[in-house]
């Protein structure tokens, strides 16, 4: 047992000199605090950057270090909030890889991979791991199909689940990797075998690497949850790791998503680009579920525009726009990082809400 926590203590070593390394490569991102709530300047600012927070009269903008200068032209006396955001991210993270056991604490992305690898090996008469391309790092952009028909020629709608598109957002690939395991680990049950019959189960649980890899929050200092393109936007450049994604979801068109960030306890549906409603049928599907979803664990629901902020080129409004398909975005619990001992608490309150979600679903 002594050489195994000493082989785990040089391996979280090993870990957070390849994070330092690494972090010359992620520009640092800064929290301010601009006053005053004037729609068109709140507007005019969300084009660029993201607005993360709102108060009684003022807002927080998170800004990527080489944008300060084109940020402050547009919000001369904004206040400096945090310098770094992702530092206490990365303090939490550091910390955990310090635990005995793997499974005690957040996972690396190098073992996230070895985990989605040994699974689908695990699993292989129903899961398919796929390298759908790479990050602009060169890390392998992967994801895990799981259904009882993959070798099969039976067509069944195909829903998506991703977390960490934000890379400071590590409790979201907790809380996947948790409920993966489970609906794997209980798939004889009658209502996950059903699942998985009656489904094609696609999990992301990083889908932005370089910027998981360093517990920042952006992917390369651009964020990728507002490149999608959009009715507004159509010829919106999304990073590399949304772009891999866009490509893969070209090949392996879906029917619904359900996209995990943190925090704020929200389920939230399109659109998040404009105030205006989706048609009125699909507003009351949308509504229905998220209802149902939002009983189990007490959260807000309701459209993104309108329970949040205007967030334009976000992965709901894309997959709705271009695919049709019924896309949901969840902000879970009150922390991107929360400490380790609190991940099955997390993970608790997603499972009955993602098993609704995906029982919404007919073959």
């Amino acid at each position: 047992m002594f050489l195994k926590c000493k082989i785990t203590v040089l391996m979280a070593l090993v870990n957070f000199a390849l994070i330092q390394q690494a972090m010359a490569e992620q520009p640092q991102i800064s929290s301010y605090l601009v006053q005053g709530k004037n729609p068109s300047r709140m507007s005019q600012i969300a084009e660029k950057f993201e607005i993360v927070k709102t108060h009684k009269n003022a807002f927080e903008v998170l800004v990527p270090e080489p944008k300060r200068d084109e940020f402050l032209k547009l919000a001369p006396q904004s206040q400096i909030l945090i310098q770094d955001t992702s530092l206490a991210i990365r303090q939490i993270f550091q910390q955990s890889q310090f635990f005995p056991l793997k499974n005690e604490g957040y996972h690396s992305f190098t073992q996230v991979t070895q985990m989605l690898n040994s699974v689908a090996l695990a699993n292989a008469s129903i899961a398919h791991l796929v390298q759908y391309g790479m990050s602009a790092q060169g890390k392998p952009l992967l994801a895990l199909r799981v259904s009882k028909h993959l070798r099969t020629d039976k067509k069944l709608p195909r829903v998506l689940l991703t977390a960490a598109t934000h890379g400071d957002e590590i409790i979201t690939t907790e809380i996947l990797l948790n409920l993966m395991n489970q609906l794997l680990a209980k798939q004889a049950e009658p209502r996950f075998a059903h699942l998985l019959d009656q489904l094609e189960i696609v999990f992301i649980p990083v889908l932005n690497p370089d910027g998981f890899a360093e517990q920042n929050r952006y992917d390369n200092g651009e964020d990728p949850n507002r490149s999608y393109p959009y009715p507004e936007n159509v010829n919106g450049a999304p990073t590399a790791s949304i772009n891999g994604l866009m490509n893969f979801i070209k090949e392996y068109p879906i029917a619904g998503s359900l996209d995990f960030h943190a925090f704020g306890r929200m389920i939230m549906y399109p659109w998040g680009y404009t105030r205006a409603t989706v048609d009125a049928e699909r507003e009351q599907i949308f509504a229905g579920v998220t209802e149902k979803m939002a009983a189990t664990n007490s959260y807000v629901h309701g459209q993104i525009a309108k329970v949040i902020y205007i967030a334009k080129g976000s992965s709901a409004d894309f997959y709705f726009w271009k695919y049709n398909s019924f896309s949901i975005a969840v902000e879970v619990g009150d922390s991107k990082a929360p400490r380790a001992s609190s991940i099955e608490k997390y993970t608790a309150d997603q499972s009955e809400s993602t098993w609704l979600f995906l029982e919404s679903f007919k073959s």
